[in-house]
């Protein structure tokens, strides 16, 4: 308990000689801590005021497209919920970052001329444009499509007119981006190699039916085999008529032979009205006369003057009557070597038809060769076209499926940004307070 109150005593006396020495300290380093104090103070505050203001202006855009849930509706798909949806706003801050569209805009303040490849000029455009991306601020606001660029300068005016150009340069820079389609172009090549060769496969049927003189093919074909069905049905009938005449013709022949009664058959020729009039008349007469006879056989001998001119008027009437079934069978066989020769006709004509057939078989197949290099052309042809339109519609999609518009345009600002005097005074007190003490207690 002693050891206690002895201990408490002497803690006591120790912090009272501590304070004691510090404001001791204190009041005989005043000199130096103001000293100190004032030269940070007033050094900091004149060199605040003798920095060149800067001042920063910023504009805020909008960038939109397509929301993928829309998409999705609309196609039926399923979106998957652990992605981000504006992840693809990154790709927008990159673009504005991004080298080329910082040296558009370099290029506007700094050189109009054209450059020359490895000239000073590019070289110091070059320097400038990566000293511009650096400095150059572009922010994504959390959660958002929203896109804040920014930049600090100490003209105001010319300022203001960098960072709006920033969103017209990304604009124009974006479309030139999307526009080069390594996709579109070589659809763009395929389509024009594929009209190319269809249009040559195209001119040469066109040639190929000029020359061969093919009009339609089926129609031609359909005409070919009906003349050669018409030519075969007309053969059929000149050698049944010409059969049927033969066959005639043999049976007047026997009869005309053998002397007996003469029936002539049905012909062409025999039954013309005339001449079955004059021969039934013939017939009537000589069987007339075969009666006649017979009466006066019955009366007188065959001696008698009147049978023997009645006889001779017999044999008169046979001879006209063998004379006209002589002139039937020369007409008859006339018009048979006229069928056999009409035969001749129609056969070569079919033949002739068989070799046409034959030929335009082959001109058929060469056509239809051609025409099939054409169809499977078009195909082609229609695919390429087909694709080319998809990747048109994806490009464009790409390149006009985002909008963007200018929330805030940069406006001049009329306060710097930098250096900012209150704070550096501020700051000033501060180091000068810690560093007078700090520099006494030293």
């Amino acid at each position: 308990m002693a050891d206690k109150i002895i201990y408490e005593n002497y803690s006591k006396v120790f912090k009272s000689d501590h304070l004691r020495s510090l404001v001791t300290i204190l009041f005989k380093r005043r000199l130096v801590i103001l000293s100190v104090f004032f030269s940070v103070v007033i050094l900091v505050t004149i060199g605040s005021f003798m920095m060149a203001p800067i001042f920063e202006a910023s504009s805020t855009i909008l960038v939109e497209r397509e929301v993928d849930a829309e998409q999705a509706l609309l196609f039926r798909m399923n979106v998957p919920k652990n992605r981000d949806p504006y992840d693809w706003i990154q790709s927008e801050v990159a673009i504005i970052k991004s080298f080329p569209a910082a040296l558009r805009v370099v290029k506007g303040y700094v050189l109009d001329n054209d450059m020359v490849p490895g000239s000073i000029e590019e070289e110091y455009l070059h320097r400038k444009a990566k000293k511009f991306q650096k400095k150059l601020k572009v922010e994504n606001l959390r959660n958002s499509n929203i896109i804040k660029i920014s930049y600090e300068a100490t003209a105001p005016l010319l300022l203001t007119d960098i960072v709006n150009n920033v969103t017209k340069v990304y604009k124009a820079y974006r479309s030139e981006i999307y526009k080069e389609s390594d996709t579109y172009k070589f659809f763009e090549e395929q389509l024009e190699i594929a009209d190319e060769k269809l249009r040559t496969l195209e001119r040469g049927r066109a040639n190929y039916k000029n020359k061969e003189k093919i009009i339609s093919p089926l129609t031609q074909g359909n005409i070919l085999l009906k003349k050669l069905e018409n030519y075969e049905e007309s053969l059929t009938d000149v050698q049944t008529k010409r059969i049927g005449k033969e066959a005639k013709l043999e049976v007047i022949k026997g009869q005309l032979e053998l002397g007996s009664q003469i029936n002539v058959p049905s012909t062409e020729v025999s039954e013309s009205r005339s001449r079955q009039g004059y021969i039934a008349k013939l017939k009537g007469g000589l069987l007339d006369q075969e009666i006649q006879k017979q009466k006066l056989l019955q009366r007188f001998k065959p001696t008698y003057q009147e049978i023997i001119d009645l006889e001779q008027d017999i044999a008169a009437t046979k001879q006209h009557i063998r004379m006209e079934v002589i002139d039937i069978i020369q007409q008859e066989e006339t018009s048979i070597r006229a069928h056999k020769a009409e035969e001749l006709a129609l056969h070569n004509s079919i033949t002739n038809i068989y070799q046409e057939i034959s030929e335009f078989a082959l001109k058929e197949y060469e056509f239809t060769q051609l025409s099939r290099g054409i169809e499977d052309s078009r195909e082609v042809y229609s695919m390429l076209r087909k694709q080319r339109e998809e990747a048109r519609i994806s490009l464009a999609k790409m390149q006009r499926g985002v909008k963007i518009r200018v929330i805030s345009p940069a406006i001049v600002p009329f306060e710097p940004t930098k250096p900012k005097r209150k704070l550096c005074v501020f700051l000033a007190i501060i180091l000068g307070s810690v560093g007078g003490l700090g520099f006494a207690f030293l």
